[in-house]
């Protein structure tokens, strides 16, 4: 018999470049919003209202369709080949992501970005499922893991590399999505479809890949804590500018300074990939509970400091300090998702968790921070009831029966 191929760092690293994907579809069409607004507001073909509405959508559609697409893709991949759909969907990916640059008409443009939702589902659901396919133990956590940093790290320079783009014309930022092309030369070259060798692990024969072999148990439970940690995490990335115009980061007539608010919000976004690398640290040499008792402390203090916090800059690093605990959090829910599901059905398990994420994202922003916003009356005080949150998420993974869902060795 033949020796099964190795994965190697560059196997690992090409699989993390799809999950850079994600972070493209809102971020690099944030910045030049208030352009396409400058463009179409004068035709007098919309109101201000269905313009703003027709935009959000634009920016904010390829999340929900991840929260919708993300279980068939995976069903998908786990019957067709994992690696043959990523492979197929990258192509894809760059077609519709490019559509834009030749579309004038918003209503094309919109369809054109829910198409690119779902197939980022496909991209984000198959590139974790094949990590975890790859590579086993400390290896696949620090590589699943990495997503959290890399995306993060990534959308920096989204947004920077956006701004410059598209300070001529906002219709030069969609040929940025020709990038996606050098990814799928890297996954051609250093991937391979893994079940060459993953059936050889006798406790994989006696799954079917059936529904039911799904351990729902604890996925149910891991993904009710990702929904809560996703509205944690995406407050703020998505709020901090409205609290930073709250405290004053604004220019001589009023309006919000974007510069300095997007350098705060910078600043802030840095912290999340050390906290990747603190998950690499304390992983190995704590329970789960205390990986859970750490991660909402941190989030909790963190939101608590920056609802009384008056100075921008104090505030920014306060933000900071809250992403360390999402930088942990997060991938700490991926790794016990992941580790324990069998190939057969690891890619409907990894979709389930990846459309618990992104619906996290959505809610966000249109559910859960404006819910209590109605309440308190401001971002501000917001973040204060956000911090005894999850204080509270806290006390209770600290009196709760907590262990670490036994992995499969495949």
């Amino acid at each position: 018999m033949a020796e099964p191929r190795k994965p190697t760092f560059m196997t690992g690293l090409s699989l993390l470049f799809p999950i850079t994907l994600s972070v493209m579809a809102a971020l690099f069409v944030a910045p030049i919003a208030p352009k396409i607004a400058e463009a179409y507001g004068p035709t007098g073909r919309f109101t201000p209202d269905q313009l703003q509405s027709y935009i959000g959508w634009i920016i904010t559609a390829p999340a929900l369709c991840v929260a919708l697409f993300s279980i068939p893709a995976g069903a998908l991949g786990d019957w067709i080949g994992r690696r043959r759909l990523l492979i197929w969907a990258m192509a894809l990916y760059v077609v519709v992501g490019v559509m834009p640059f030749f579309l004038n008409d918003l209503s094309h443009i919109l369809w054109s970005r829910i198409a690119v939702g779902m197939v980022e589902a496909m991209l984000m659901t198959l590139s974790t499922t094949l990590i975890g396919d790859f590579f086993k133990g400390e290896a696949r956590n620090r590589w699943l893991s990495a997503q959290t940093g890399v995306a993060s790290t990534f959308a920096i320079f989204a947004i920077l590399i956006a701004g410059v783009v598209g300070a001529k014309d906002w219709h030069n930022v969609f040929l940025l999505y020709l990038l996606p092309a050098v990814f799928l030369v890297l996954v051609l070259l250093f991937t391979w479809e893994p079940e060459e060798t993953e059936h050889l692990h006798d406790h994989t024969l006696a799954v079917e890949g059936k529904w039911s072999d799904l351990p729902w148990g604890v996925m149910s439970v891991i993904c009710l804590i990702t929904l809560f940690g996703a509205v944690m995490f995406y407050t703020v990335q998505i709020k901090l500018p409205d609290a930073l115009k709250d405290l004053g980061v604004i220019l001589p007539d009023g309006s919000y300074d974007s510069a300095r608010g997007g350098l705060m919000t910078a600043v802030a976004s840095v912290f999340v990939p050390v906290g990747t690398v603190c998950f690499w640290f304390f992983s190995p040499r704590l329970s789960l509970k205390g990986m859970f008792v750490m991660e909402f402390a941190l989030l909790g203090l963190g939101f608590l400091l920056m609802s009384v916090i008056t100075d921008p800059w104090t505030f920014t690093f306060a933000a900071g300090l809250d992403q360390i605990g999402a930088g942990m959090l997060l991938p700490t829910l991926l790794t016990c998702a992941v580790g324990q599901l069998p190939f057969a059905v690891r890619g409907r398990g990894t979709g389930l968790w990846t459309a618990t994420f992104s619906l996290g994202q959505f809610a966000c922003n249109n559910a859960a921070v404006p819910f209590i916003m109605k309440y308190t009356g401001g971002i501000l005080p917001t973040l204060g009831v956000l911090g005894w949150l999850c204080i509270g998420a806290g006390l209770l993974a600290l009196i709760a029966p907590l262990r670490t869902p036994r992995p499969v060795a495949a």
